[in-house]
């Protein structure tokens, strides 16, 4: 998770990325893109008949290299800024849906951890057995009951090194084990709300920059808009929340695999 969020941070760095698509008044800078061919969707103006200037969001690819390299579509600005905006409020920040993603979030750690457990006491085991097996050897030898043969030097070195791989895997095991994360239902109805309330009237900037953390793409199809992100970094957001409704700007995708966040 760390490296996922620390590659997400190095792909928005000003260095790699232009600053106005993370600091820009776009909304959708940086997160739309073409359902075809997966290139960024940018904004282009134009003019009606009467005068009015218009806003959309269309293929770059097809913009600026023809429709050879992708049949492309466009959106109207105010559309698709609408589309989304609606779609996580009605959607993703109720608090029913919330508790949804995130109980099921927990319900996957738990089949994972019981799925470890078993693995760390199996390997456990097969430590015990190595040791006592090398044991009864040691004391074989020690009796005089056996000689320290060729043979016996092979046996005692194939269960050292049995010994040794389940250590290792142990050690490697336990690394991947994580603590329960408890999360109080009342944390998730505020941060909800709070995203509610200012995705309905807050700031682009402000909107912008969590669109940013809690969404990796946006794509567009002829037919379909589909928000992709991940469940384990919206969980994230939802506890930097209690520090305040600032804490939250990490890299984040709160669809994994493409299960039905959609």
């Amino acid at each position: 998770m760390f490296a996922r969020v620390q590659q997400q941070l190095r792909a928005r760095s000003p260095k790699v990325v232009a600053p106005r698509v993370t600091t820009g008044p776009v909304l959708l800078t940086g997160l739309a893109i073409c359902a075809t061919c997966q290139s960024g969707m940018m904004l282009r103006t134009g003019t009606s008949k009467n005068g009015r200037v218009y806003r959309y969001y269309t293929c770059s690819n097809c913009a600026t290299k023809g429709k050879t390299v992708c049949k492309g579509r466009s959106i109207s600005m105010e559309k698709l800024d609408q589309l989304v905006t609606d779609h996580l409020i009605e959607r993703l920040f109720k608090t029913e849906r919330l508790a949804a993603i995130l109980a099921s979030l927990s319900a996957r750690r738990a089949q994972k951890a019981e799925s470890l457990n078993s693995r760390l006491v199996a390997l456990q085991h097969e430590i015990v057995d190595a040791e006592d097996k090398l044991a009864r050897l040691y004391r074989l030898v020690e009796d005089g009951l056996t000689d320290l043969d060729d043979v016996l030097k092979d046996r005692l070195a194939i269960l050292k090194a049995d010994r040794d791989r389940a250590k290792a895997a142990l050690e490697r095991a336990k690394e991947h084990s994580t603590s329960r994360v408890e999360i109080d239902p009342a944390l998730i109805e505020r941060f909800g709300r709070v995203m509610r309330e200012n995705f309905s009237a807050g700031s682009v900037p402000f909107r912008k920059a969590y669109l940013q953390s809690l969404i990796d793409s946006i794509e567009v199809d002829d037919h379909q808009v589909r928000i992709k992100g991940s469940k384990d970094l919206l969980e994230k957001a939802v506890l930097a929340s209690q520090n305040g409704p600032g804490c939250s700007q990490m890299s984040t995708k709160w669809r994994a695999r493409r299960d039905s966040n959609s």
